[in-house]
């Protein structure tokens, strides 16, 4: 029987990790599939419990050089509940708590290493090129010692991927600066007065580090999405009892045919349905749409989105995993897990390069002593050999780009949160698109006022009055539009003030009775509609939603409210589709809506009325069909399909969530700013690819010639700097690169 497995996987330091456990995994009789995700440090396998256990699977992979730590159920357990690694249960909220306790610390040790080899390599700088002191030489080697114990991590993972004979960059970069420690070492305690190179070991060492410590940042960013999720359910239910008592509980223990209280401004504990009374509840969060919607008796409701105005008491239906929150949860980890379809090109030649290196200083020294018998000289040219090829500037040729382009994009509003959004950005071939809060602004506006009697809007102050007695967003609405027609609500009182929750409401002012709400609350109150209803239904028609007001049994007019356009959305759309992408737009609002906001900003495909996992199915047919996916979003219900898609774009603006599960973050909301992060991308990767080439070029002609033995140690040093500056040179162009 087939079975799925996760694990939390330590010790990956580079993508050709991912490649040695995927590799070993599947040579183990009874695995059927494995993903591992760099970024995020886990794994899963499916495997066939009668051939295999998961203890044979942490024990394959300790035999990799890594240790996998098992989670229960994926990390979700019924009731909200997580298994740690050592057998204690924790509450959703405390788990997060927990690992982003876990992730800090692993930061934090990564930028201690990078501050204690960077202050012994600014001494060692300091005493090769301007202070001399007695023993010079010595308190270099000393310092250059602490370095090395900051870098450990090279020699402990690297030297051992030699012997398993599959070496990596950890493995050149234990090689070269090793090389660099040993030949300077020597030089100091038998050949004091020679050139030596600590001053290397510091700089790389330290060079390297930091791009560690920057690329675990990046790392602990892409798991936020989970944390979030589940954050957001509440963590106290207010449970009543057979004897109408209540009391608080634990989310943890709430039971299915729970009877729950729902306070106004609290959150729905769990999935259910409404038994007492009515509420409008925010369902933002999971659905995207801005609108509350009206809950009465029999109506479900979803945990964690909120209640607005009103107390009921609710019948628990679902719980824990089975939340329509936890399936979120679940679809996020399932698109994160995915393998990403891009490898770093620098990790797949870095594999053959560090084999052609390690052959070449052997061939050097046999070579030359050979030759001459000479083992010093032959050790001095094997040495060059390993100097002038220790990748600093193949280190940098990526990292440097990666850091300029990822700052360029902040300063334009673009936060790009890893080297691969940048490198796979360019290859978008659709994009997709949620429409509330992120084509449209998120909140129902008033977009036409119709008079039906001619009495133009001398009366508009007396519907914002009454509606500024209620809080309901589609009343907000008609006061934002009263006072920007310059129409002050009426200040006298009115009376007999009565609301119907989730249809309108009226009162009496100046001996006459005025009404706002949905055009059935004013036939239910005999309001004449009589010949207005064709043009009612017109404007139905196109996606607005009609707010009617009358006086007395006479209808004035009605608002036709819809949630506005984003004043950038039309141009950002053209100009996507000016560089040959498709525009589609996935919602979960009306057809009809739907279709009228696509045609006024010229998106070319609708999909409408649909849920978060059909926003999920829509992107994986789309890239079955080939083509190169990104999702903008801007809400909960966006973050599986901002997951899935190869590249993940959030609204600023939106959740916290759809920001973390995103790859690029447009930070003010601006659309516009999509088509500049495709065009950063271009010139990113282009920059990229002129770094390594001219990487590679450089240890193309330096190895043969310093193998030649035309050059010693120290000019094969400064050969080495000068790449590494060219480099860095040439990656500070992209702050100066057009992008419009």
């Amino acid at each position: 029987m087939n079975k799925k497995a996760q694990f939390d996987i330590h010790g990956m330091t580079c993508a050709s990790c991912v490649a040695h456990i995927n590799g070993d995994l599947n040579k183990k009789e009874g695995v059927k599939s494995v993903r591992v995700n760099f970024a995020l440090e886990q794994a899963e396998v499916e495997y066939d419990e009668d051939k295999l256990s998961v203890e044979d699977i942490v024990a394959t992979v300790k035999k990799s050089g890594y240790k996998a730590v098992p989670k229960s159920d994926g990390g979700i357990i019924d009731k909200g509940m997580h298994r740690m690694s050592d057998g204690t249960m924790m509450s959703a909220g405390d788990h997060s708590a927990h690992v982003a306790t876990e992730g800090e610390k692993a930061i934090k040790e990564r930028l201690y290493k990078v501050l204690i080899a960077g202050v012994f390599g600014i001494i060692i700088l300091l005493l090769t090129f301007g202070v001399h002191v007695e023993k010079g030489g010595i308190i270099m080697m000393l310092l250059s010692l602490g370095v090395l114990y900051a870098g450990r991590n090279f020699f402990k993972v690297g030297i051992p991927s030699l012997f398993k004979g599959r070496p990596d960059m950890d493995t050149l970069v234990a090689l070269g600066v090793g090389a660099a420690f040993l030949y300077s070492s020597f030089i100091v305690l038998y050949r004091p007065g020679e050139a030596e190179y600590f001053m290397d070991v510091g700089i790389i060492t330290t060079f390297i580090l930091l791009g560690r410590y920057l690329e675990a940042r990046a790392k602990g960013k892409a798991s936020e999405a989970i944390k979030k999720l589940l954050q957001l359910s509440a963590k106290v239910a207010h449970r009543v009892g057979a004897n109408g008592k209540v009391e608080d509980i634990p989310i943890e223990e709430v039971k299915i045919g729970d009877k729950i209280r729902v306070l106004p401004g609290e959150k729905v504990p769990v999935d259910g349905i409404i038994v007492e009374g009515s509420a409008t509840i925010d369902e933002s969060m999971v659905t995207g749409e801005s609108i509350p919607v009206e809950k009465n008796i029999g109506d479900a409701v979803i945990g964690a989105t909120i209640n607005q105005n009103q107390i009921f008491v609710m019948e628990a239906k679902k719980i824990g995993a089975d939340t329509i929150l936890a399936h979120i949860v679940k679809l996020v980890q399932e698109a994160q897990m995915s393998r990403a379809p891009i490898q770093k090109l620098v990790d797949m030649v870095s594999k053959y390069f560090v084999w052609a290196i390690i052959f070449m200083a052997i061939l050097t020294f046999g070579g030359w002593y050979f030759v001459d018998g000479n083992f010093a000289r032959s050790l001095v040219y094997m040495v060059t050999v390993l100097i002038i090829a220790c990748p600093c500037a193949l280190g940098l040729a990526t990292p440097i780009s990666i850091v300029v382009g990822t700052g360029r994009g902040a300063s334009l509003g673009i936060l790009i949160k890893n080297a691969e959004s940048l490198e796979k950005m360019h290859k978008i071939t659709a994009v997709a698109f949620d429409k509330t809060g992120t084509i449209t602004k998120g909140q129902p506006e008033v977009q036409e006022w119709v008079d039906v009697v001619g009495v133009n809007d001398e009366l508009l102050f007396v519907a914002a009055g009454l509606e500024s007695q209620s809080e309901h967003p589609l009343a907000k609405s008609i006061v934002k539009y009263s006072e920007k027609m310059q129409k002050e609500a009426v200040q006298a009182q009115f009376s007999d003030v009565k609301a119907v929750t989730g249809r309108g409401i009226m009162g009496k002012y100046n001996s006459k009775i005025y009404r706002v709400g949905s055009v059935n609350f004013l036939r239910e109150q005999s309001v004449e509609i009589n010949e207005n209803g064709k043009k009612i239904e017109e404007y139905a028609s196109r996606g607005f939603t009609i707010i009617g007001f009358s006086e007395d049994n006479r209808l004035i007019g009605f608002f036709a409210v819809q949630d506005g356009l984003k004043e950038s959305s039309t141009e950002a759309i053209a100009n996507l589709r000016s560089q040959g992408i498709k525009t589609i737009m996935l919602t979960g609002d009306n057809k009809t809506v739907a279709e009228e906001i696509a045609k006024q900003v010229g998106i070319d495909e609708v999909r409408a009325e649909v849920m978060p996992e059909d926003k999920v199915n829509i992107i994986k047919e789309l890239q079955k069909k080939g083509e190169y996916v990104a999702m903008i979003g801007d809400g909960i219900n966006d973050a599986p399909a901002i997951a899935q898609a190869q590249v993940g774009i959030a609204m600023g603006t939106g959740t916290d969530v759809a920001m973390e599960s995103g790859d690029v973050v447009l930070v003010k909301g601006d659309l516009l700013k999509a088509s500049e992060s495709i065009a950063l991308s271009e010139a990113t990767l282009k920059n990229i690819k002129q770094n390594l080439f001219w990487a590679f070029i450089y240890n193309t002609v330096g190895v043969p010639i310093a193998a030649l033995g035309f050059l010693n140690p120290k000019i094969s040093a400064a050969a080495m700097a000068f790449s590494s500056i060219s480099v860095v040179l040439n990656a500070m162009r992209l702050k100066r690169i057009k992008l419009k």
